[in-house]
């Protein structure tokens, strides 16, 4: 019997030392993973700050091109003019219909093609062949010419379009224009200059018509210098760009990291940022000739009522300057119509290109 209870208590001291040391590794190992994440994800968020290559952005820029390719059905490809002083670089619908109308989208300052249209192109992939650019010193798009001015970026979208076969009228096809911001300017050239290629345009958010004055005296109402508004440098300005072109949107940014941030401008502006630099002097100290507002083509005029860049009352000027065209007016929307409301943008292209009566 005492033998027994013997065994009996060294089982039982066993078994609990066993326990107590299982709890033990249990507890080690525990502390041992935690410290391990820890030092993980604090070497992570160390490279990503310090790493130079862009690489988050890059990725998101390869999804981005797989979207177009596999839900869009748009294909890229570069287009060299000049012998190949200027090269273009265009997505365009990878199946063209000839039951569908042409489309050029021509994007704005903020980023290339991809990032400005990316709400868009499902839908109006669907209703047109698609023509999308990026513009000249804007993503893949290059030039060795020394000319900054909106003609020389509406020159190189025509020799662009003629290279694929898009001419307008009888040899591509009708063409209609869909721009935004910046984007715009260069629509309304194109639509001045040969207004044989042109059927129908439709201006989103653009100072068209602006004097000089007018517009340097919109860009420094928000306390910051044009390029730091246009061509962000450091994440602080790219929040400023953000800020002054959303009524609604993108307010998330406020909690984006700021090695994010940095990795967008590095692929979107350092490349070309003298270029786009460039640009933007040109555009804003360049006067509009008297005659700018002679064109024919039917318009559409969108505007968001809460358009800081460009107010509505320019909206409305444009509008009275324009014989042919209309004005469709966004309750609560800012510059950054294609961002805040594209469904809604996408309905009024759709119906006004095609002259449905929504």
């Amino acid at each position: 019997m005492h033998t027994n209870t013997t065994i009996l208590f060294r089982i039982i001291i066993t078994k609990n030392s066993l326990m107590a040391s299982m709890k033990l590794m249990f507890r080690i190992l525990r502390h041992a993973i935690c410290i391990a994440i820890t030092l993980l994800k604090s070497l992570v968020w160390c490279l990503f700050d310090n790493f130079d290559y862009p690489i988050l952005i890059k990725l998101a820029d390869t999804f981005l091109s797989l979207y177009f390719i596999v839900f869009c059905d748009l294909r890229p490809i570069t287009v060299d003019l000049n012998d190949g002083e200027t090269t273009l670089h265009f997505w365009i619908s990878g199946h063209r219909k000839i039951n569908r109308p042409n489309l050029l989208m021509l994007h704005g300052y903020g980023a290339n093609s991809k990032w400005q249209f990316i709400t868009q192109v499902t839908d109006l992939s669907r209703s047109f062949n698609l023509f999308i650019p990026d513009l000249v010193f804007f993503g893949r798009s290059y030039s060795r010419n020394t000319d900054r001015s909106v003609e020389f970026q509406a020159r190189s979208i025509v020799g662009g379009l003629k290279r694929l076969g898009c001419g307008g009228g009888k040899d591509g096809g009708d063409l209609s224009v869909y721009s935004i911001s910046y984007g715009g300017f260069v629509a309304y050239r194109i639509a001045k200059i040969w207004p044989e290629m042109v059927e129908r345009l439709v201006i989103v958010s653009s100072g068209v018509g602006f004097t000089q004055q007018q517009k340097v005296t919109e860009m420094k109402k928000h306390g910051g210098y044009v390029s730091e508004i246009l061509v962000p440098s450091s994440p602080r300005d790219l929040r400023l760009l953000v800020r002054v072109s959303m009524n609604t949107g993108l307010r998330f940014l406020d909690w984006v990291p700021d090695f994010i941030l940095s990795q967008f401008i590095s692929v979107m502006y350092e490349t070309n940022r003298e270029e786009l630099l460039d640009l933007a002097k040109n555009l804003l100290e360049r006067e509009e000739e008297p005659e700018f507002f002679a064109i024919s083509q039917k318009t559409l005029i969108v505007w968001g009522d809460k358009d800081q860049v460009f107010p509505l009352e320019h909206g409305r000027r444009l509008h009275r300057n324009l014989p042919n065209s209309s004005l469709e007016v966004l309750k609560e929307i800012g510059h950054g119509v294609n961002i805040e409301a594209p469904t809604t943008l996408n309905n009024l292209i759709i119906s006004f290109v095609l002259g449905v009566v929504p």
